[in-house]
Order: C-alpha cells, then structure tokens, then sequence
C-alpha cells in the first residue's frame, strides 16, 4: 500500500473542497472496496477524505412522497428498514443479498455504486484495458462469470460483469443519485449514472471524478418489486446473474414494468423489450416462457459463458412466479 495524507471532511462541501485541493485523492467511508483495491496497489490515491462523519448522511428521509438514502447509509441498515422493506422491497432483498454480513455493515450504499469490477484480470497483476492497457484479457481468457450483454467490441473493450446488486435494483425502481462537486450540488438519473467505458473515459460512472455521492432519491414505491439473483455459491457471492422488477398494478393488471439485470453487462442495465411485452397484461395469466425467451434475445455470451443465458431465463421465470404469488 502506498503512502498517503489523510483528512476528514465533516460536509459534502468540505469534502469537494478537499478532493478539488489535492490530486490523486480518493474519498473513503466504509472502505470496503477502496481498501483492497489499495492493498494490491490498484489505486495509490495521494490522500484520502473520509467522510464517515458527515451528521445527514446516514440518514433515510421522507421527502413529500419521496424518499432520500443518505450515502452513508449501510446496506444492513437498507434490508432492515421498515419503509424501505415495504416500499422498495427489490432494494431491500438487493441489499440483503449483498455480500457478507460484516461487509454489509461497513458498506455504504454510495460506496457500494462506485464499486470496481471485480474481474480477475482487473484485481490481479493484468495492464487490462480497463487500467489503461491495450486489450480486454477477459475477452478470450477467463470469462465464465463475466458479461454476456454489451460485449461486442464497440460496444464495450471491457467485458466485465457489473459487480452491484443494490444498482440493478435502484434503476428498476428509478432512483436519482444526488452529488456534489466544487461547483455546486447536482443530480443524475440512475440510468444515465452509469456508461460503458471508451477509450476516452475509462470508467463505468459518468460523474465527475471529484465528485462526492450525497444521496440516493427514490420516488413513490411501486406496487410490487423483487430482487434476485443466480450465485456461485449458497451465500455471500457476486452475482452470476440478477433480475430487479418493479411492476405498478391496477388490480391484476400491470400498468407498467421496469425490469433491471445485475451480473450479465459491464454495467447494470434495463430490458425494455420485457417491459413493453409485460405492459396492459394480466399479471396472473404472463406467459413466462415466452417473456424469458424475449428477455435473453440479443445476448452475446463469451467462450465461457454460455451457460449465463439459461440461467438468466430460468431466474426470470422464478421472479415471475413470486410476484404472481
């Protein structure tokens, strides 16, 4: 690990002031991602900003019919909840689901949407293209758990499945991330928070680099949402593949569906294809099968990965039957 400063900022604004003063700094909170990432000498930030102590942020609010996550927020905190259980419940299964329980503790919900890749070849000792060098080794190397979405290369040069099963959730339930930087407070839709990487920006977040993430806002629950997710093993394992649905109803019908995968693209995305298909439907009487064969349409698994796109369906049809029960 490398040397560095340390600061704490005890507001967004105080931290903005200090990332803008130093750079090569990094801003730490939980550190459940950053401090690995430093171990193996990844990332060698010149000083780090923590801001564990800002006073709102580990706060959820009610804002009118919204709702506000401060980025402090725990992912524990998030599945435990009462409103955020019954209100947006795909966040609180996501965040559940999430990793181990003591990582869950210490993660915090902004951390946990900035998080790396957790690609061999990007952790490892690999100059991939994601860390500014010339090819994806994914791409015809190791890749059984990476992407099978996005992965033609003009598409995406990285082809790394997104690590974060609370952002597969938020962009079915159409959150705003809330951030600040030295010029001010800003937001940005779920959707647009995250892009595939280009030569020119090699990174799979669209804000700032010296920006901070104040919170998250959510808009009114919809009816009925769901998170789940396909793992290597039982418990506490990234996913292979995840659906986030959020259906709003009336009656039986579904009025509208936001449908999110998590584990199968470099970076959460929707499937709008599934979510028109589903619209003015009887919610009882959905034709899973053909819903699941929509939904894997278009996929471009790797050499080793086919097996994804089976497994993708069948954890679709799962959803389907809870949300039917």
């Amino acid at each position: 690990m490398n040397r560095f400063d340390y600061k704490r900022a005890n507001s967004p604004e105080q931290a903005t002031t200090l990332l803008a003063d130093s750079t090569g700094s990094k801003v730490i909170a939980g550190g459940t991602d950053l401090l690995p990432l430093m171990k193996e000498g990844i990332v060698q930030p010149a000083q780090l900003v923590d801001i564990s102590l800002w006073t709102n942020g580990s706060e959820i609010r009610q804002l009118g019919e919204e709702t506000q996550i401060g980025a402090r927020v725990s992912l524990s905190e998030l599945a435990r909840n009462p409103q955020i259980v019954e209100n947006y419940t795909a966040l609180a299964d996501a965040c559940r689901l999430a990793a181990a329980p003591q990582l869950r503790n210490m993660g915090t919900i902004g951390g946990n949407l900035l998080q790396a890749t957790r690609c061999a070849y990007f952790r490892g000792t690999y100059d991939c293209w994601l860390k500014g060098g010339e090819q994806c080794f994914a791409r015809s190397g190791e890749n059984e758990q990476h992407s099978i979405f996005l992965t033609a290369p003009d598409q995406s040069k990285c082809v790394s499945a997104h690590p974060s099963d609370p952002a597969a959730a938020l962009l079915a339930l159409n959150a705003l991330v809330r951030y600040q930087t030295v010029a001010g407070a800003s937001e940005v839709a779920l959707a647009d928070f995250y892009v595939l990487p280009t030569d020119e920006h090699r990174s799979m977040v669209a804000i700032p680099p010296d920006a901070v993430i104040t919170s998250i806002l959510l808009p009114v629950g919809p009816e009925r949402s769901i998170y789940r997710k396909a793992m290597p093993r039982a418990t506490w394992s990234f996913a292979l593949a995840g659906v986030a649905l959020a259906l709003d109803l009336d009656g039986g019908n579904i009025l509208g569906a936001r449908l999110a995968l998590s584990g199968v693209a470099p970076i959460p995305i929707r499937i709008e294809r599934v979510e028109q298909a589903m619209r003015g439907q009887s919610l009882a009487h959905l034709h899973d099968e053909e819903l699941a064969h929509l939904l894997v349409q278009g996929a471009q698994p790797l050499t080793q990965n086919v097996y994804k796109v089976e497994l993708l369906a069948g954890l679709f049809k799962e959803v389907l039957r809870e949300v039917k029960a």
